[in-house]
């Protein structure tokens, strides 16, 4: 399968519903986007519900064996699954990360953070730039398998420069294409082509 195809699907089967336009983080033209779509939907794999594009049971099943045959044809598997466990490693520290940002300790109880301590913050940032720049060397040596992982790095980097540059919704929420929205994307595609299970 074409990769572009595959990352479509794949973006399917883990959000399951989306609006067409959420697609465009792929990084893909409107033209092909829009012949991605038509082919899937010509194929039973997705279907139109409204403004949604929904992937189906059918779909969902090739999204499947699309990842077993890219793995197997890949012959870089063990090194991939390697690069995997890696990544879930990052992923404890990464949760942390976003739980401190989004709660603080104050008098022994945990409470909202109202990010009105700069310090605590910047903390929490500098841990983030540590786990980024993690994060992008094991996404360039999964690229050197798998090339579509190369728009993860742009896609974080792009969240990090907001965050960075003050615009706070950019760590977590879910309605942007922050930092845990491209990392939740990423962590469900390695799980789903690992076959790993979720570790909470």
């Amino acid at each position: 399968m074409d990769h572009s195809v595959f990352l479509v699907l794949n973006y399917l089967d883990i959000f399951k519903s989306v609006e067409a336009d959420s697609l465009k983080v792929l990084g893909l033209s409107g033209t092909e986007l829009q012949a991605i779509l038509e082919d899937l939907s010509e194929r039973g794999l997705v279907k139109k519900s409204g403004e949604l594009i929904e992937i189906s049971e059918l779909g969902e099943h090739e999204a499947e064996r699309c990842r077993r045959e890219l793995l197997e044809n890949s012959h870089r598997k063990d090194e991939f699954l390697k690069y995997c466990v890696a990544f879930e490693e990052m992923n404890k520290r990464f949760k942390d990360l976003v739980t401190r940002w989004q709660l603080k300790e104050v008098e022994g109880e945990l409470v909202p953070n109202d990010h009105l301590d700069p310090e605590y913050d910047m903390a929490i940032l500098e841990g983030l730039s540590e786990v980024h720049e993690e994060t992008v060397k094991l996404l360039g040596k999964m690229s050197e398998i798998f090339p579509f992982f190369k728009g993860y790095i742009q896609r974080f980097e792009n969240a990090l420069s907001r965050l960075m540059n003050g615009d706070l919704g950019y760590m977590a929420d879910s309605d942007k294409q922050s930092y845990h929205t491209v990392w939740f994307e990423l962590h469900e595609t390695l799980l789903k082509m690992s076959g790993m299970k979720r570790v909470e």
